[in-house]
């Protein structure tokens, strides 16, 4: 590098600094192989009668001049898909795109976009314009069947497939993945299902990935993705619910004892027992006492320390089946809120020989 000073009166002076090299680059351009349009316009979805899509656009500005010369390339993706997964076709000499309802996930918000370039067959050349604006559109529900089964082979031994269910019926409906390796082979069940949430759907992605062994270039599997029949094994004598108690009441009897009746159903087994379980407690107030009775006919005598004089009392009841024989069940439902009301100065029970075991719980 060298540098020249000029120098104009005292006061100012220029100083150039300039490169030994040149430092420049020249091209000789032509212009019909160096071409890129602008993007192509107007890009809309029409619904079609039979329920397939067209999308239609108008040629890039400018290009009038290339007649049929010019390629577009369309993708297409659900909204929450990235671009990198979209389907795309390549079109030559034509501005509509026909998609049909077959190729397209029911229930789903689609999005579209196009872009142009000149094609091999022109004898022109170029790169591709900018995308399109995007234009949107929504295809109609399915209902509950599953949608979107696909499968993908990685080349070697595994085959993923995946389909996708509604949320309102995965905690209720359980789908599974049949397959067979060949038409004549039996078919068998793919385990295990995984599952994962759609972002912004009312859709989850359940997946399952299928061995593949002694594949060939005429390899074809047949899948299905159906309900499953779920079975469960249920021992009626394990799981009795007895009817909620009827007729509940305290009465005092002629020796001032307060005495706990009620009407039990029968289950048409004599020897079948039960139990009972009662929540009182004092009218306008929350702490709760339960009591565990184990005789199975009424009546339960109140003893002195249950009960408090010149109260009045609230309470429910409800039964189940006994355990000894090992039949088994969970508890009725509640029995109506019945009241008493003490009198002053609380009975002295007098003294009787104990007929079962009888015990209460404080909380």
């Amino acid at each position: 590098m060298h540098w020249v000073c000029h120098i104009h009166g005292y006061d100012q002076e220029n100083y150039n600094f300039k490169f030994d090299l040149t430092l420049q680059a020249d091209l000789n351009v032509y212009l019909f192989q160096n071409v890129q349009t602008l993007p192509p316009q107007n890009l809309s979805v029409i619904l079609m009668r039979s329920g397939d899509f067209l999308l239609t656009w108008k040629a890039p500005d400018g290009s009038q001049g290339l007649g049929n010369a010019l390629q577009y390339e369309v993708t297409y993706k659900r909204q929450w898909e990235s671009w990198e997964k979209a389907a795309s076709l390549l079109l030559s000499n034509t501005t509509l795109c026909h998609l049909s309802r077959d190729n397209l996930v029911p229930g789903s918000s689609y999005v579209a976009r196009v872009r142009a370039r000149l094609g091999r067959a022109s004898g022109f050349s170029g790169q591709y314009s900018e995308w399109s604006t995007e234009a949107s559109w929504e295809t109609p529900e399915g209902g509950l069947q599953p949608r979107n089964l696909h499968c993908l082979f990685n080349g070697a031994d595994r085959l993923m497939c995946s389909w996708e269910v509604k949320k309102e019926i995965i905690t209720s409906v359980l789908f599974g993945l049949f397959f067979r390796a060949t038409l004549a082979s039996a078919e068998e069940e793919c385990s295990p299902v995984h599952e994962r949430a759609l972002p912004h759907a009312p859709y989850v992605v359940q997946s399952c990935e299928i061995s593949v062994s002694n594949s060939s270039s005429r390899s074809q599997y047949r899948v299905s993705v159906r309900a499953k029949t779920e079975e469960k094994l249920i021992e009626a004598y394990k799981n009795i619910k007895v009817l909620p108690l009827a007729n509940v009441s305290v009465t005092v009897t002629e020796s001032q004892e307060y005495e706990l009746r009620w009407t039990k159903h029968t289950l048409g087994y004599n020897f079948i027992k039960q139990r009972y379980q009662v929540e009182y407690w004092k009218n306008n107030q929350y702490k709760k006492t339960v009591l565990n009775i184990s005789n199975d006919e009424p009546p339960f005598i109140f003893t002195q320390q249950m009960l408090a004089s010149s109260t009045e009392y609230r309470a429910k009841m409800r039964a189940r089946v006994n355990t000894p024989l090992d039949y088994e069940g969970p508890w009725s439902e509640w029995s109506e809120e019945f009241t008493w009301k003490t009198e002053n100065g609380i009975y002295q029970p007098t003294v009787s020989q104990p007929d079962g075991l009888q015990w209460a719980k404080h909380f």
